[in-house]
């Protein structure tokens, strides 16, 4: 074979050899890759820490911080005046018997005829406007839930829920102040204690976050 010819081979072949390895070493890096995605997403400790969202000021105001920004006073009020909270679709308290034995009927229904409820057809409580609208209702915390108005005197509970919804009212907030001020009367008159829907002690800072919802519904 002629020596210019076989050098030519000799090239042709190394340039085959070189985009061989090339070839081979691009596929195994991006192989590598594609399993280095997948390493170590198990552990919470690889999360990082730009995607911290911070938690603690309440449910409406959730504010999501950067690594490298810190989040001011003008900054949070700037978010508390852009954001329109959407208010819950229903509210609901509870107020439990401190006694073993609960709340008496009649007790109750003294009570709650002072607030100027009513008793209605649902044999429940309720709170109607002068346009025979509900503005909110009071059941007994157990099962069924009714009030036997005829056997009051003999009949006890261990607590009553005061529940409404917002979207049915033409003025929420009214609503939900009487709401709060029956809920208050009822703890303070016949000694219970005030719960939210999940049963937990109600703050005052879980009411005022409800009526600021409410307000800029």
């Amino acid at each position: 074979m002629d020596k210019e010819v076989l050098r030519m081979v000799i090239v042709g072949l190394g340039l085959v050899v070189v985009i061989a390895l090339f070839v081979v070493s691009h596929f195994k890096n991006k192989s590598s890759r594609s399993r280095d995605l997948y390493k170590g997403t198990s552990s919470l400790g690889t999360i990082d820490d730009s995607l911290v969202i911070k938690t603690d000021r309440d449910e409406f105001d959730i504010i999501p911080l950067d690594s490298s920004t810190e989040v001011n006073d003008d900054q949070v009020r700037a978010v508390d005046e852009n954001e329109s909270p959407q208010p819950p679709a229903f509210i609901q308290f509870s107020v439990v018997a401190h006694s073993e034995q609960g709340f008496n009927g009649l007790s109750l229904q003294q009570e709650f005829e002072s607030l100027g409820l009513v008793f209605t057809d649902l044999q429940i409580y309720q709170s109607i406007s002068a346009n025979s609208d509900v503005r909110f209702s009071i059941a007994c915390l157990v099962e069924p839930g009714v009030f036997p108005i005829n056997e009051m005197s003999a009949f006890y509970c261990p607590g009553v829920v005061f529940f409404m919804q917002p979207d049915e009212m033409d003025d929420p907030v009214h609503c939900f102040d009487e709401l709060v001020t029956s809920v208050n009367h009822i703890a303070q008159t016949l000694h219970g204690e005030v719960r939210d829907a999940a049963h937990d002690p109600l703050s005052a800072e879980s009411l005022q976050a409800i009526r600021h919802a409410l307000t800029r519904s």
